[in-house]
C-alpha cells in the first residue's frame, strides 16, 4: 500500500461508527461518511476544487485482503493507482485504488492513465451511477507520518461492473480548510 499495510487497522463500518464518541465534529463526520463521490461532495459543500497529482499507476496482483472486499480472487491482476488530491497547492488527502483489470473498460483505463481526474469523477462523467459499499473509517495507528490521521476505505461499484477498492488518508490541512470555509456552501 501507498500508506503501508492497513489491513491490521481496526476499521469500523460507518453504520456502527459513533463520531461524537471519537470527538469528531459534524463536518468531519460528513466527509468521512460521504457515500458518493468525495471530490464532488467537497466541492459542493465546502467549495474545494481538487486537482489530482498522480504518483504511480501500475498492474499488480490483488492481495488477499483486497480480493475479499472486491469479491475477486487473490492474485488476480489489478490496476493500482496512487494519487494525492490537492486544493490550492496543498494536499488534502492521499488515495490508493485497486481495480480488477478483468472488468476495466479500455476507455476508462486510458482516462486513468492520463491522471487528471479522481476515479469517482471519471465514473460519474461516463454517465455511470456509483454505489459505495463496505465504507469503513479508522484513526490510523502506524509508526509513520500517517499515524493518528483519519482514513476511510470502501468499494466503488458501477452498473457496468467496474469495481474499485479505494483507501483515502486525510491530511490535517483538510480539516483546517473545512473549518475555515465557514459553512458558506449548501448542505
Amino acid at each position: 500500500m501507498f500508506f503501508g499495510s492497513l489491513d491490521g487497522q481496526p476499521w469500523m463500518p460507518v453504520r456502527r461508527w459513533r463520531p461524537q464518541e471519537e470527538g469528531v465534529d459534524r463536518d468531519m463526520a460528513a466527509v468521512l461518511g460521504a457515500a458518493g463521490s468525495l471530490t464532488r461532495f467537497l466541492e459542493r459543500h465546502y467549495g474545494m476544487r481538487l486537482e489530482v497529482r498522480l504518483h504511480d499507476q501500475f498492474v499488480d496482483a490483488i492481495r488477499p485482503d483486497e480480493a475479499e472486499l472486491l469479491g475477486c480472487v487473490a492474485g488476480e491482476t489489478g490496476l493500482r493507482r496512487r494519487v494525492s488530491l490537492l486544493h490550492r497547492g496543498s494536499v488534502m488527502f492521499d488515495a490508493e485504488s485497486v481495480l480488477p483489470l478483468s472488468e476495466l473498460p479500455a476507455q476508462l483505463m486510458a482516462e486513468l492513465e492520463e491522471g487528471k481526474k479522481p476515479l469517482g469523477n471519471l465514473l460519474l462523467d461516463r454517465g455511470l451511477s456509483l454505489s459505495r459499499s463496505d465504507l469503513s473509517v479508522v484513526r490510523l495507528q502506524t509508526s509513520d507520518a500517517y499515524n493518528a490521521r483519519w482514513a476511510r476505505r470502501s468499494v466503488l461499484k458501477s452498473p457496468s461492473g467496474t469495481r474499485a477498492l479505494v483507501v483515502e488518508v486525510f491530511h490535517p490541512e483538510i480539516w483546517r480548510r473545512i473549518s475555515a470555509s465557514g459553512r458558506r456552501y449548501a448542505r
